[in-house]
């Protein structure tokens, strides 16, 4: 019978759970309101499990593991309580208890997995005190076989007795390798399987049953589909070409260790790593091995991925023609494309890495400074213009874009950005800007009468200006109507076709010219006109027009 000890502030649940144990006739069970109370008990008592609730008061249930582990006392600790924070149950395992069972649900269920709880505690407990108790007598009986040869014939009957406990002991040392996380098996010295765990089974779809107690490679055919050396079979055999199967090959003494694809585990195939290692009998002689495995697929194909990506990103910063770079937090330049280094005159990114983005690109160095107070202030920022220079202290303009890049606990590391040279297109803009005003120039003075007009995207034409020749003609001055769209300017254009041709050729650019034109506009009194239409820029045209003489 189990003799247990039941700690808990809520005399019912005591009463409950005593109830409910002892039904069985498997358990004795004694009840405390406290934890002094327990330890009163325990003094008294011999108990084999404790239980104990969480939250109590005066001394909580964590206090009493605590105190209970510090004595020491390796009897099993069972934390039964209805709170089940993940802090909580992190800090019961990190303390010493055995199990930790949560409160609430169906009663029965509670209590029947409480049970089973106390069952395997008390089971294990027990376990570890015979094997304790044997690897004592074993050592005691070794000790006396040094002693002499005459003293071991006469303890013939008592060896036997030690070899029976020492079977005992690899009988548990079996049902403690049968919980291993990692899928393993064992093999003595003729290859015969003596061990075969839970996870090797979950793995291989093979339970123990059929496959302890047989050899000729039988452990290899779940893997392989067929009878052939694995890596188990290296520790006990001198075999050859180990390389031509295993990648990765680590030989720490007789321990060897190593990555391999099994291609048919399951009607899939597996990638795994594996370690093996020699088992010994009382004599140092080798007896056997035991080889655990471990499936790595998914942390291969992470790593192919990751390798991918890296060459993605590579070839990305490699071949990318803006100029891409990354700093620290300090301002150093620690990455940058070849066309980073090309844009600045550099012949390879080695002669920049590490220095100051300030002082060794900026044309004025607190610049940099203020545009990371905007960033910081704003977030990131795109094309920006900035003054830079080049290795040669050649100034030129480059288009930023930048942000702020964190690392993986979320904090600030650096700046990263592009640049992209403007120079060529700041060219072609002022020389375009020079020839608009040139243009301009000369239609302001040109003889024939001019008007100038801007298509939005909306669609509204706006009158944007005329020349001298166009205000003499009208015989006023129509500044006051720029800004305005025709349709507001001149109203008498309404009802004819001149504004839809005026924005067709806004959005087609293509030239039109119309001879003889009658309409009235202004105060005139009706005229005809000759007129040329033509597209001066985007959304923008101008209208040559001059009275056709009678």
């Amino acid at each position: 019978m189990i003799s247990v000890l039941y700690v808990d502030d809520e005399p019912d649940l005591l009463d409950i759970a005593k109830l409910f144990l002892e039904k069985t006739e498997e358990f004795k069970v004694f009840i405390a309101n406290s934890v002094d109370e327990g330890f009163e008990i325990l003094h008294e008592t011999p108990i084999d499990v404790i239980v104990s609730d969480y939250q109590m008061p005066y001394k909580s249930g964590i206090q009493f593991l605590k105190e209970f582990r510090s004595i020491p006392d390796n009897r099993p600790f069972i934390l039964f309580t209805g709170r089940g924070r993940e802090e909580i149950v992190i800090e019961a395992i990190n303390s010493g208890a055995d199990f930790y069972l949560q409160k609430g649900g169906d009663i029965r269920a509670q209590f029947a997995e409480l049970a089973l709880k106390i069952r395997q505690g008390a089971a294990r407990y027990q376990a570890e005190l015979l094997l304790n108790k044997n690897h004592e007598e074993l050592q005691a009986a070794y000790e006396e076989l040094a002693s002499s040869e005459e003293e071991l014939k006469a303890n013939f009957v008592e060896l036997s007795e030690n070899r029976h406990a020492l079977a005992i002991s690899e009988k548990r040392l079996s049902d403690i390798i049968n919980f291993l996380p990692d899928a393993t098996f064992a093999i003595d010295s003729k290859g015969v399987i003596i061990t075969w765990n839970k996870a090797i089974e979950e793995m291989t779809g093979c339970p123990a049953s059929d496959m302890v107690g047989k050899g000729n490679y039988e452990y290899a055919i779940p893997f392989y589909g067929k009878r052939i050396p694995i890596l188990i079979d290296y520790i006990l055999s001198d075999l050859p070409n180990i390389e031509d199967r295993y990648n990765s090959i680590i030989r720490d003494g007789n321990k060897l260790s190593a990555e391999t694809s099994y291609p048919k585990l399951k009607g899939r195939p597996m990638i795994a790593w594996g370690i093996a290692t020699p088992l010994y009998n009382e004599y140092g002689k080798v007896n056997g091995a035991i080889e655990s495995i471990r499936d790595i697929t998914l942390q291969k194909e992470n790593e192919v991925k990751l390798k991918r990506s890296e060459e993605v990103y590579r070839s990305v910063i490699e071949n990318i023609q803006d100029g891409y770079f990354r700093s620290d937090t300090k301002g150093n330049l620690i990455l940058a494309s070849p066309s980073f280094a090309r844009l600045f005159g550099y012949d390879s990114t080695d002669e920049i890495m590490h220095r100051s983005i300030a002082d060794t690109f900026y044309y004025e160095p607190k610049d940099r400074d203020e545009i990371l107070k905007k960033m910081h202030e704003s977030g990131p920022f795109a094309n920006l213009e900035v003054k830079v220079r080049k290795k040669d202290g050649t100034s030129f303009f480059v288009e930023g874009s930048s942000q702020l890049y964190y690392d993986s606990e979320g904090n600030i590391a650096g700046t990263e950005g592009i640049f992209r040279d403007v120079t060529n297109r700041k060219k072609i803009e002022a020389e375009l800007t020079e020839k608009e005003e040139h243009l301009k120039t000369i239609i302001q003075n040109v003889p024939v009468s001019v008007h100038r007009y801007t298509l939005l995207d909306d669609n509204r034409l706006i009158f944007s200006g005329s020349n001298k020749a166009a205000d003499n003609f009208i015989g006023t001055d129509i500044s006051q109507l720029i800004g305005k769209t025709i349709e507001e300017a001149f109203p008498k254009l309404i009802k004819t076709e001149i504004p839809d041709l005026y924005r067709k050729v806004a959005k087609t650019g293509e030239k039109v010219t119309k001879e003889k034109i009658c309409f009235n506009m202004m105060d005139l009194d009706g005229c005809c006109i000759d007129m040329t239409i033509i597209n001066i820029g985007p959304g923008e045209i101008a209208v040559f027009w001059e009275k056709v003489k009678e």
